[in-house]
This record gives C-alpha cells, structure tokens and sequence, in this order.
C-alpha cells in the first residue's frame, strides 16, 4: 500500500473514533478531505495547496484535488467547533490531572494575516486550544479580542482544573487580568517599565524599586494596577544576572519565585509558532489572505502537528529514539522525533501507530 494511504487511513480512522458520534452527509465529506489535508501536510512538510495535493491519496488530476483544498478552506459550514474542539477537549480533560498552563501570543499567519492564539504546555510543547485570525501585521490585539477568546477557552476548560495564564507585555490589560482571575485561574504577565502601579494612593513605577542586576527580586501585593486603577495586582520586578535588562511582571501569584517559575514556560509557544512554520509545515508561506481561510487551515496544521507530537512522544515511550537519533541521549524535541519517527517507519513499511490526539500525561 503506498505510504499516502496508509497515513490517510491512520488519520481518518482515528479522526472518526475520537469525534465519539457518527457524522453523515456534508459534515463526512468535509472530515474525508480535511483526513487527506492532513496527510498531505505530513507527506510533504507545506501547507501550499499544489504540494498538499500531490500527496493527497485520491484518483484525479491534482488541479481536481487543489481545488477541493480551496473548496473546503472555503466553506463557512467547516468550522472549529466541529472539527477541532472535540479533540482539544480530549486533551484539555487528560491535562486537568495536573495545573493545566495556558500561554497566549500572536503570530504572523498566511499572507497579511495574524492570528492570536492559546495554547496548552504538554511536556515542554506547546498544543493549539483556540485562535482567532484577522488582517493585519504582527501587533498588539484589542484587549476586547483577548477577552473574547478566553471566554471561550474558559468554557473548554474542565470543571475544577488548575489554571495558569501566561503572556507578555501585550497581556497586561487590567480588564484582562480581572477576567483571568474571575475564573478563578491565576495568572503571570509581563508589563511596561512604564505601567503605573499605586500602593497606598502613592503612584509609582516598577523601574523605580527595580534591583540591581542579580539581586533579589522585588515583590510587591495588593497594587492598584494603570492610571485607571481598575485592578488589583502584585508586582515583580526581576533582574537575573544573566539577563541584560530586568524584567517586570503582574501576577496573582504570592512570591516573586513562584512567578518566575511559570512564566518561564511561556517561551514554549515560540517553538510552537517554529514548528509550525519555518522548523516544520511552513504556514508563513501558505498565501492565503482571507482570515477565516487561514484559520481553517490552521484546523488542519494544529492536527497534524498534535499527531507528531504523539509520535515523538510514543518514540520515547517505546525506546525508538535511539533507532532514529542518538543512542546516548536525546536532543530532539517531540514534534522532530514524531517526524523522525513517521518517515522511518514509512521507508521499513513498518505498521504506523493510530493518529492519535489522546496524549500520554505522567
């Protein structure tokens, strides 16, 4: 069996399996070709339709199946709630055994597009929960955008779970923060050397209290937060002695150690955005110029990505790794070792594990 069909049938089964209910009619036609994106995003490493296409496991001229591709990105009835929130919910409910960590960050996506979105670490990974494309040049997003998408990202969430939420200088709006805590979730943002923060009635800025580089980090509670003075924060100002400049955050968070612990996860979501473009499937490169086209297409990436990271992960579990990369140890990062992975067994003709989405939390 060629190796465009056996990665199509491994994606389109288990696309069937984890939906949990039959679909029939338009909605099963548009799960076929959105099992065939998949795999011809897989095959080929790009999101350009004329690539996808050639491996698409399907009779036809592939005008026919480019134009299909378009047919689908196309259609307003394909939508993230059907076709891929019942997977990420999956994942969501198998993360809440542990503090679930949410990151949020903008990225350039398609042709004159940028998407703002929210991912969940998994083992040093960042996995896609929800986004939201429109036009424009990477840039801040209306604080009202960032609100929106966390209520919806609040209600994917299972009931109970631990929330962290992580974000850069872009995140710090105070109408942000009161909606974070809101849910009862806490939360690390970094923030302007320029915020103004109130402590008694007394305005002041983070760079004013600011340590000397290396020196213990300053932490302060219960701070009116902006000139509007319309939430209440604690403050850190850090300046590590590896670090050229300080950095300051808003947290809810009762120390200034406990901060810094996980906003350093934040960082994952840039391997993410990588992995996604220049480091795997190209999506900078797509052309697509329509906002709701991109983000069906990223419908499609964040699948096929969720699956490498699947296989590198069952690499590891299986002691695979030393047959595709070193035998002493392992640099890789999961979504290379899936990759690795999926082209060894292709090339042996070896049997390709389920596509999966059920992702293994220890």
């Amino acid at each position: 069996m060629p190796n465009c069909y056996r990665v199509y049938r491994a994606i389109h089964q288990a696309l069937i399996k984890a939906l949990g209910f039959e679909v029939k009619g338009n909605p099963a036609r548009h799960l076929n070709v959105m099992a065939g994106f998949i795999c011809g995003i897989l095959q080929s490493g790009e999101v350009k339709l004329s690539e996808v296409a050639l491996e698409i496991p399907k009779a036809g001229q592939e005008e026919s199946k480019i134009m299909q591709l378009r047919r689908w990105l196309k259609n307003e009835s394909v939508d993230i709630e059907l076709y891929y929130l019942p997977y990420i919910k999956q994942i969501l409910k198998a993360l809440a055994r542990q503090t679930i960590v949410l990151i949020i960050d903008g990225s350039t996506t398609g042709s004159g597009c940028v998407t703002l979105m929210v991912s969940v670490l998994y083992k040093k990974r960042a996995i896609p929960v929800l986004w939201a494309t429109r036009k424009g040049k990477k840039g801040h997003f209306p604080e009202a955008m960032h609100i929106e998408l966390i209520r919806t990202v609040q209600s994917l969430i299972p009931t109970g779970a631990d929330v962290v939420c992580l974000g850069d200088g872009e995140f710090d709006g105070p109408e942000w923060l009161n909606t974070i805590r809101s849910f009862g979730w806490h939360y690390v943002c970094r923030t302007s050397k320029d915020a103004a923060l109130y402590e008694d009635g007394e305005r002041f800025q983070l760079p004013e209290v600011c340590p000397d580089r290396g020196g213990k980090p300053v932490y302060i509670e219960g701070l009116e937060f902006t000139d509007k003075r319309s939430a209440i924060v604690n403050a850190v100002a850090w300046w590590g002695s590896s670090h050229t400049n300080p950095i300051f955050w808003v947290t809810s968070f009762e120390t200034a150690h406990e901060a810094h612990f996980w906003y350093c996860k934040r960082f994952k979501i840039e391997t993410l955005f990588s992995d996604m473009k220049s480091r795997g499937f190209n999506l900078h490169k797509s052309g697509l110029k329509c906002p709701k086209r991109v983000s069906r297409l990223l419908i499609a990436v964040a699948l096929a990505y969720i699956w490498m990271v699947h296989l590198g992960e069952h690499a590891l579990q299986n002691g695979w790794q030393s047959l595709i990369h070193r035998k002493t140890r392992c640099d890789l990062s999961l979504f290379k070792l899936g990759e690795r992975l999926l082209k060894r067994l292709l090339s042996s003709s070896s049997k390709i594990p389920p596509f999966s989405i059920d992702l293994r939390v220890t």
